[in-house]
């Protein structure tokens, strides 16, 4: 099993990016292949071209991690490819994989066990991240090259809608940074809600699904958008009542 890691870039912070390589290193994977996505700075730019790691670069500077992330897709080698930040911490590599999909298991974000389209769209999160896919797979769901969509929603949305096997690292293996000048940080949280409602619509686009479901999917999304992580327990009591009440039949 060769395992290819993609690390796209752009100004990452210098500290985490050094030991986002260090990390790499420890790891003695197939390949990993940097794709910087124009960076301006030289110092980060150093950095990746004397890592010892392959260096490529996007055509032009994307805005967004979906183009670089495809790049590296495309000139891997490696049977499968495993989704990298530059401002985290991959720890560990399965020795084995027996689904489609293998989820890494994040430090800060709850493990997508049992994963369903419906809990994804009610309560979306990061789990892209040290996720490992055969190269085939990358291929035939593309992250979203544009700012308007959640690439990692989208992707693992049409994975699980075409019933792609996924399992789940059993610890965590990967460090989730969270710091100031973070794309999730920058934006208003409605502004967040609402781009994971155009990413619901693209999923359905996509996917052709059917009117009435995708009816029921915008709809699961906006109470998203109203009620944020709350949503997941207010529609499992909406079509899950509690019988609390006696029985009056």
């Amino acid at each position: 099993m060769t395992i290819s890691i993609v690390v796209p870039f752009y100004n990452p912070p210098l500290h985490l990016f050094a030991e986002c390589l260090r990390a790499l290193k420890k790891l003695s994977p197939y390949e990993v292949i940097l794709v910087d996505d124009c960076s301006s700075d030289s110092l980060a730019v150093q950095m990746a071209k004397t890592s010892g790691f392959k260096y490529l670069k996007t055509p032009y500077q994307s805005g967004h991690d979906g183009l670089p992330h495809n790049i590296g897709v495309k000139a891997a080698s490696g049977e499968y490819i495993c989704r990298v930040d530059a401002d985290d911490v991959l720890l560990e590599l399965p020795e084995k994989i027996e689904t489609d999909i293998y989820f890494g298991r994040l430090n800060r974000v709850k493990a997508p066990v049992d994963l369903t389209v419906d809990e994804l769209i009610l309560a979306p999160r990061a789990i892209c991240n040290a996720l490992i896919t055969k190269k085939e797979i990358w291929l035939k769901y593309p992250s979203a090259e544009d700012k308007n969509v959640y690439g990692d929603v989208l992707f693992t949305l049409r994975a699980l809608h075409n019933q792609h096997t996924h399992s789940v690292h059993p610890s965590v293996n990967y460090i989730y940074h969270k710091h100031p000048a973070s794309i999730q940080n920058s934006k208003p949280l409605f502004h967040h809600r609402m781009r994971h409602v155009q990413t619901i619509a693209r999923f359905c686009q996509l996917e052709q699904i059917d009117p009435q479901q995708s009816i029921r999917y915008l709809e699961m999304a906006m109470l998203n958008a109203r009620y944020g992580s709350g949503s997941l327990k207010l529609h499992k009591q909406h079509h899950h009542p509690s019988s609390n009440g006696r029985d009056t039949s």
